[in-house]
């Protein structure tokens, strides 16, 4: 199979090369931000969910948490630097997954990176419901994972239809 960037693979390429490169690029950022500056780095962002989520769940502010209890500081930026390790990994899988795999037309690759990419949503749907069961605001937080969840099914969708364009006639 030839591909070619201007069909539905050559979107669905970009769209993953994009999903992947997110993923990376947040998993450097994130955990160097935290590691630098406490729980409360990341401005509104939040180290479990979200920041207002977090800061209600904490009952106090994320950016007062390393001067307040450091310990406490200590294990939430832990705990996201560890995830992020494993992000770095997701990355970087998924860009050679992409660009070695999907590129050459392998037909498992299409269903490894949609899977690789909605495997965690039911982790999130879990940490949203404890979240909401507890009364912790949701919003920005399910807001801001809104591109992963549709960068990977556009990309999907996209693939499909890049499959059934190189069917022959």
């Amino acid at each position: 199979m030839s591909f070619r960037w201007r069909t539905w693979t050559g979107v669905a390429t970009v769209l993953f090369l994009l999903y992947g490169a997110a993923n990376l690029l947040a998993a450097i950022i994130v955990p160097t931000t935290l590691i630098a500056g406490g729980a409360g780095a990341l401005g509104g962002g939040g180290v479990v969910f979200s920041g207002d989520g977090d800061s209600y769940l904490l009952g106090s502010s994320l950016g007062a948490l390393r001067g307040s209890n450091p310990k406490l500081d200590t294990l939430l930026v832990s705990s996201m630097v560890g995830m992020c390790g494993q992000m770095i990994a997701l990355g970087l899988v998924f860009l050679a997954v992409t660009w070695f795999a999907f590129r050459s037309g392998q037909r498992w690759a299409l269903w490894t990176l949609v899977v690789g990419a909605l495997i965690g949503w039911p982790h999130l749907i879990a940490i949203m419901a404890m979240y909401s069961q507890r009364g912790a605001p949701m919003a920005s937080g399910a807001f801001g994972l809104i591109p992963f969840l549709v960068v990977p099914l556009l990309a999907f969708a996209a693939g499909l239809a890049g499959r059934r364009q190189a069917l022959p006639a």
